[in-house]
């Protein structure tokens, strides 16, 4: 088998690969590295730490007496929102997504939407 052709090993490419961001990142002004892992789970988490802020001002209205119908309205919007942001940033595909952006809309035109029969 000496006719056999040659692979480049792994270890020249990632070289080759690390060379190319390096040259770009000079070019662009752009840090080859700008959302590292860390830097995602700092935001999801300060995301989901205002989101449960949040759900307790919401627990607060209903102890003050604000009408069940509005805090449901006011809860289930938020949530929503928060949980779509906290999808974006925690760094989901837009194919991975789009089902549940779909589902978190449904849910909040039908909250938003429906109609309260006051007397």
């Amino acid at each position: 088998m000496q006719g056999q052709n040659k692979l480049p090993s792994l270890e020249s490419l990632d070289a080759q690969i690390a060379a190319i961001k390096r040259e770009t990142s000079h070019q662009t002004g752009i840090p080859a590295q700008w959302w590292t892992a860390e830097s995602a789970m700092t935001v999801s988490a300060v995301v989901l730490t205002f989101g449960v802020l949040v759900l307790i001002v919401t627990v607060l209205m209903i102890k003050w007496g604000s009408s069940p119908e509005s805090t449901l309205r006011v809860i289930g919007t938020i949530v929503i929102l928060i949980m779509a942001v906290f999808l974006v940033v925690a760094g989901y595909s837009d194919k991975q997504i789009a089902p549940v952006m779909g589902l978190l809309g449904t849910v909040a035109g039908y909250l938003l939407g429906k109609s309260s029969k006051e007397a």
